[in-house]
């Protein structure tokens, strides 16, 4: 009982935890598992876009595996690296349909031409003019438009539609909704990340401690996206749990936790 006390002192006082968030997320990018690979990715998608967090998820674009590639150029459409783009850019020629649309939807979400050109031509398909920057494996992300999955990715099927407007990451729903252990409580941690009400607060201080782990995802995501900072000593015992993606979440949120709030003038755009 008192080692814990101290532990949770020396947090408040320090704003350390025993483990680096970076070191969790550095061993998740670097797993043999490409799906641990993609949870920590998406995982940095809190982060704001300061140089180390955005190296990390750049370092991911050339990774063998194209779902975490994807996984990597969705993250930084996430984290609003304009820094990113010229590398955006370059994922359009990517050979996986997949990386391409969503580098080009990564593209978009930060106001380049080039974003909006991609999905332009996924959308009518052979009709558009040919710019020369889209491949030809996008007839592979054509079909994808008849796959429910597919579907989420560019969020117009009801969930993705619902999802949306509220800020949350379509990639981070799909990872966690397509579990058998999700539940109606995910969806609504995850709606909840911009909710600044003190119930919130408490609700989501709560689902720390869910037996299901896609809830103790969100609630992480959703605290760090609300800058709950006071939760960081309970952020950061979760490095300690039993799943890899609980961990890899909780590295995230700890890093986006200590990072300085963005000006005002800022928040506003």
């Amino acid at each position: 009982m008192r080692l814990t006390i101290l532990f949770a002192f020396a947090v408040a006082a320090f704003g350390q935890a025993p483990d680096n968030p970076y070191d969790t997320l550095k061993a998740g990018l670097e797993d043999g598992n490409p799906a641990k690979r993609i949870a920590a990715v998406l995982a940095l998608g809190v982060a704001r876009p300061q140089p180390k967090p955005v190296a990390m998820v750049e370092g991911m674009l050339t990774d063998k595996d194209s779902g975490t590639r994807a996984a990597a150029c969705s993250t930084l459409g996430d984290m609003k690296s304009r820094a990113s783009i010229p590398k955006l850019r370059e994922a359009l020629d990517d050979k996986a349909g997949e990386v391409i649309f969503a580098a080009g939807k990564a593209l978009y979400t930060m106001g380049d031409p080039q974003g909006r050109e991609i999905l332009i031509e996924v959308l009518v398909g052979d009709q558009a003019p040919k710019s020369g920057i889209v491949s030809s494996s996008l007839r592979d992300a054509r079909l994808k438009l008849h796959d429910p999955k597919a579907m989420l990715l560019l969020g117009v099927n009801e969930s993705a539609g619902l999802l949306g407007p509220f800020g949350v990451s379509v990639p981070i729903a799909e990872m966690l909704m397509k579990d058998n252990q999700a539940s109606g409580k995910t969806a609504a941690a995850l709606l909840l990340a911009t909710d600044h009400t003190e119930a919130t607060r408490k609700a989501i201080e709560e689902a720390f401690d869910d037996k299901n782990w896609t809830v103790r995802v969100a609630a992480l995501r959703s605290a760090a996206l609300l800058d709950l900072s006071g939760e960081y000593s309970k952020v950061a015992a979760l490095l300690d749990d039993k799943r890899d993606e609980v961990r890899y979440a909780a590295a995230g949120a700890m890093i986006r936790l200590k990072q300085s709030a963005p000006p005002a003038a800022a928040r506003k755009k």
